[in-house]
């Protein structure tokens, strides 16, 4: 089996990720939990949603200041699927923005914070905090991934995360 093939095989999983998690930012603003500390995690600004059947290719992008985004939401009910997302990152006092594909599971446009060295100072500096922020990010998603791929697993997903991922779709359209 190619790459690509397993790519479109499994993508369907980047973009069950994407809808927990602005399902998720909803209704815990984003928190999770782990031993070493929180993670905050949220969408932010902007969701492209997509449908594809017979007929062709939809897509649909929505931004916007409000998490509610309401065209998004009504895309939902119309069984478009989150394929791409802005998002925030907060890992203990730095915060991150970056958008996430369905695709390939990309970082698109990760900005970190601002890296606080003079480069007179230490040159080779810069460069090492640069790569802890890229890797604190990096590390952070794979936690709340990792989690989501575990709750997707287990028998909680069909019990009662999809039946409240349902429900909260189903809210939309009144």
């Amino acid at each position: 089996m190619l790459l690509i093939e397993k790519v479109k095989e499994t993508e369907f999983l980047a973009r069950e990720f994407l809808l927990w998690l602005w399902y998720m930012s909803e209704v815990n603003g984003g928190t999770y939990r782990f031993e070493d500390g929180d993670i905050e995690l949220w969408v932010d600004k902007k969701i492209v949603l997509r449908r594809d059947d017979d007929e062709g290719t939809e897509k649909i992008t929505c931004t916007g200041d409000n998490l509610h985004l309401k065209e998004a939401r009504f895309a939902l009910i119309e069984k478009k699927q989150v394929i791409e997302s802005q998002l925030r990152l907060k890992v203990e006092e730095n915060e991150y923005s970056f958008t996430l594909d369905s695709e390939w599971m990309n970082l698109k446009t990760l900005k970190t914070p601002r890296v606080k060295q003079d480069i007179k100072e230490d040159p080779e500096g810069i460069f090492y905090e640069k790569m802890f922020l890229i890797e604190q990010a990096i590390s952070a998603l794979d936690s709340v991934y990792a989690g989501f791929i575990e709750l997707r697993l287990s028998p909680a997903w069909d019990k009662s995360v999809k039946p409240a991922l349902m429900e909260w779709i189903s809210q939309f359209s009144s």
